[in-house]
């Protein structure tokens, strides 16, 4: 068992909320297509994202006073550069998520994989004037060497693991790097399976295992929990209401809940750990 995390102040519960702001070249997670050179409805469903979603996104973060770890590819500040600056000016976090979603790190090879992750920290630093030491790599996809080539080039976190609920850190290469577990607590594409669900419904289910963690919390065990949103989904009114109830929801609770950037979170764990496991991508 991992040792126990401690939150700054004595709250219980973390919370993070995380934005993907995606950018695709043959098309994106909308109406895929196979034999397709390139897929003009599903891009054009990708481009909502920087074109009005993220705007609505940043409004509702700064309406409730609160920061959130904005995943985005290369491509995406390139095309939409000036909500990159107005989420880094509001506090947000920015993080590397690939130069585009077409390209998978397990289609790279370790050199490769360094030169995607160079690219997107160059455009960062140029648009943002800081490099970003968060990664979460295009739909999680990672290679054994993924993490040591981020240690290499100055990241402290990465996203792409799925295998327990609080952050952890390992040693990877000689460097610390802090595991910031997917878990899907919230996930607007899951929720909305093609359609078939609602923001009321995301809601109720986001309050439900909120409770639960909560009740795990006066138990004794510290809890987290994420919302995430994809900016050409999560930002459309019919799922960015029920991402603003969520941040509500959690605001109920401020007294028993800390509300960091991930990169907050990683260095507070990075500060109070005093161990460090042997990475192991196999477990």
């Amino acid at each position: 068992m991992r040792p126990k995390i401690g939150y700054p102040g004595g709250k219980m519960i973390c919370a993070t909320f995380t934005v993907a702001l995606e950018a695709f070249t043959r098309g994106g997670h909308f109406k895929k297509e196979k034999g397709q050179g390139v897929n003009l409805v599903s891009l054009s469903h990708a481009n909502y994202g920087g074109n009005a979603g993220i705007w609505r996104i940043l409004e509702i973060l700064q309406r409730n006073d609160v920061t959130a770890t904005i995943d985005v590819n290369g491509l995406a500040v390139q095309k939409w550069p000036e909500s990159i600056k107005a989420l880094h000016d509001q506090g947000s976090e920015i993080t590397g998520h690939g130069t585009t979603n077409d390209i998978k790190m397990t289609e790279l090879t370790p050199e490769q994989q360094r030169e995607e992750i160079r690219a997107v920290s160059r455009i960062i630093r140029d648009v943002t004037g800081r490099a970003p030491v968060g990664w979460v790599s295009p739909g999680g996809h990672h290679t054994r060497e993924t993490l040591g080539i981020l240690a290499d080039e100055g990241y402290i976190w990465c996203g792409d693991q799925c295998d327990d609920d609080l952050p952890y850190v390992v040693q990877v290469d000689g460097k610390k790097m802090v595991v910031i577990p997917k878990h899907w607590f919230f996930n607007d594409w899951r929720m909305w399976n093609g359609g078939a669900s609602n923001g009321a419904m995301a809601v109720q289910g986001f309050k439900d295992g909120f409770d639960f963690v909560v009740e795990e919390a006066k138990r004794g065990k510290p809890g987290r929990v994420d919302a995430l949103v994809h900016a050409e989904l999560g930002g459309r009114p019919y799922m960015a209401h029920a991402f603003e109830k969520m941040i509500r929801y959690c605001k109920e609770h401020k007294d028993i809940v800390w509300f960091p950037t991930r990169e907050e979170l990683a260095r507070h764990v990075l500060e109070t750990s005093t161990e460090a496991e042997d990475y192991n991508p196999l477990g």
